[in-house]
């Protein structure tokens, strides 16, 4: 488990806000039951704890990264998958999260490859994502307004002068490169290159069928710990399109979204 102090003090401070909702007031309570749950080994409780938590409004990375422990520990590694994918993008740089979802995968593709030979897990193929994988979005913000106010000082600068100075053009160059990549990577974080919500397989096989409908034809399957996107829904169905480019509709339920401010329906 992971910095429950940090945690505590993040929740104490939500429900003295929320002082007034007995169910704010309580979760720092249900944090402490849940970590104490883990400790002993009761899996399920703790898990029931850490995502009454996360339906209840916490977004923390540390809540996140305990339940997908949880889950890990009791051998459901698609939700551990999915839980360490949810932590990382608050916390993006975090070695022990990012060592702890290899070994979740690594798991998953021996527990896999025993019962039926040789597997994978269908991870994310986006270069963008890849190459912004480490920042956050506030961190991409801030960088995005320093390089805007250095590029537009430089310019001011040149034109106030009324020379061209190739330090100055330099420093706009520079600059103006950092704002382009700094607002890329905003646009990347903020989903708007995606083909739809970030999503992973949580049952072992999700069966992907031509419409929303249990008995529209299969077209495939994706696996446990597979990623996806959500690209369309309707009622308790949604559909995916797995990183491999394969498409199809499958129940909402079989599926679990990483950012959780977006919405299966």
């Amino acid at each position: 488990m992971k910095r429950p102090h940090i945690v505590l003090i993040w929740l104490l401070s939500v429900g003295a806000a929320n002082a007034q909702t007995p169910k704010s007031s309580s979760l720092a309570d249900v944090f402490e039951t849940a970590n104490l749950a883990a400790s002993r080994g009761d899996y399920g409780s703790a898990a029931s704890g850490y995502q009454m938590l996360i339906e209840s409004g916490v977004r923390d990375s540390d809540v996140y990264f305990n339940l997908a422990t949880v889950y890990a520990q009791a051998g459901d590694y698609p939700r551990a998958i999915l839980n360490y994918e949810r932590a990382l993008t608050v916390r993006p740089n975090d070695s022990k999260t990012r060592d702890n979802l290899r070994n979740a995968e690594k798991a998953l593709e021996e527990r896999r490859a025993e019962a039926e030979g040789e597997a994978t897990i269908q991870r994310s193929d986006s270069m963008s994502d890849a190459l912004y994988a480490g920042f956050t979005e506030d961190a991409l913000a801030y960088v995005l307004l320093v390089a805007h106010l250095c590029f537009f000082t430089c310019l001011g600068w040149a034109w106030a002068s009324r020379r061209r100075r190739a330090g100055v053009t330099a420093a706009s160059l520079v600059a103006g490169i950092v704002l382009v990549l700094s607002a890329f990577g905003l646009a990347v974080k903020a989903g708007l290159l995606r083909d739809g919500p970030r999503a992973v397989a949580v049952e072992d096989r999700v069966v992907l069928r031509d419409g929303p409908d249990q008995r529209a034809r299969a077209r495939g399957e994706a696996r446990g710990g597979d990623r996806a996107y959500v690209v369309g829904s309707d009622r308790d169905y949604v559909q995916l399109r797995v990183v491999t480019g394969l498409e199809g509709w499958a129940p909402a339920s079989s599926v679990g979204l990483i950012d959780l401010d977006e919405s299966l329906h």
